[in-house]
Parts: structure tokens; C-alpha cells; sequence
């Protein structure tokens, strides 16, 4: 019986490291309802398979007991490290992604635009470009202070105080 709580032990290690290279996340469209679900998610398996495993080995090893007790307290050890787990992996999920505020700056990030008129170092230029359906035309500065030509291509790096700041794609493009 020692073999059964060794590999439930090194089964649940093995499947950790696992989850901690390649993670658990799962997208929302396995839910049909929406509602995350955690049965059977990796951290409930993990958490019962260590929890039998090392408590069914030590009390195996000791000769503490019957094979039934140590059996019976080795499953409602896997059994509580289980919940434990859950009420961790539900306080964790309680806070969701997409509640996360975006800073405004860098919403556009990366958005191309093009100069309509020069910007030069010391003095503001300005840079049309769309965003769905709206078309927006800004004040706008170069990112490391350079003189961009009318007609020129930029990235738009972030917005501050409806300025953008910009580099040239033609920069951008050789980093790429």
C-alpha cells in the first residue's frame, strides 16, 4: 500500500511542476454558462493527491493503525487539503482580468498615425490617425525629441494631456 500513497505523492509534485511551467488558466468558452468551474482543476487534484500521498506514506512507514485507518485518515487528509485549495483557488478567481484598468496613456500604443504638421524639437506638431470609425487629429511631440516632416509615418508611444508623443515607423520598423 506504500506504493499507492508514493505514487500518489510523487504524481501530485510531478503535476505541479507542471501546472507551474504551462499554468492552469483555462478560457471562459469551456464553461458554456460562463461560470467558472474548478472541479477537478489541477490545484483540487494536486492539493488531494500530496495531502493522501504524504500522510498514507508516513502513517504506512510509522505502522501507525490499521491499513483502514491509515487509508480512511490518508483520504480525509486529501479530502481537507482539497477544500483548502478550492476556497484558495475560488478567492483567487474572484478577481478577474477584465475588471483591470488599462492606463490611459498607452490605450493607443502602437496605433499608426501620420504628422500634418512638422514637429520639431522644442515645438509642438500635430498627427491625424482613426480609431474604429472616429477620426481624431492631436497635438503632437516626437518621442526622443527629433524633427519628424509633414507627411511623415509615426507610432504613437502613449498620450499625455492630448499630446502624443511619437517616433517614426521607418525607427520603429528597424527594431523589428
Amino acid at each position: 500500500m506504500i506504493f499507492v500513497y508514493l505514487a500518489a505523492f510523487t504524481g501530485g509534485l510531478l503535476f505541479a511542476v507542471f501546472v507551474m511551467m504551462y499554468g492552469v488558466e483555462r478560457p471562459r468558452e469551456a464553461h458554456p454558462s460562463g461560470e467558472r468551474s474548478f472541479r477537478l482543476s489541477p490545484p483540487i487534484v494536486i492539493g488531494f493527491s500530496v495531502g493522501f500521498g504524504a500522510l498514507g506514506a508516513l502513517l504506512t512507514r510509522s505502522n501507525t493503525g490499521t491499513v483502514a485507518t491509515r487509508l480512511a485518515l490518508a483520504l480525509a487528509t486529501g479530502a481537507a487539503v482539497a477544500v483548502i485549495a478550492a476556497r484558495l483557488v475560488r478567492k483567487w478567481w474572484a478577481v478577474t482580468p477584465e475588471h483591470d484598468v488599462d492606463d490611459e496613456r498607452y490605450v493607443l500604443q502602437g496605433l499608426l498615425a501620420r504628422v500634418t504638421k512638422p514637429i520639431r524639437g522644442g515645438v509642438d506638431g500635430e498627427v491625424t490617425f482613426d480609431v474604429g470609425a472616429d477620426h481624431r487629429v492631436l497635438r503632437a511631440r516626437s518621442f526622443d525629441d527629433g524633427a519628424l516632416a509633414a507627411g511623415t509615418e509615426v507610432v504613437i508611444e502613449r498620450i499625455e494631456d492630448e499630446i502624443a508623443y511619437v517616433e517614426a515607423w521607418m525607427e520603429v520598423e528597424k527594431r523589428l
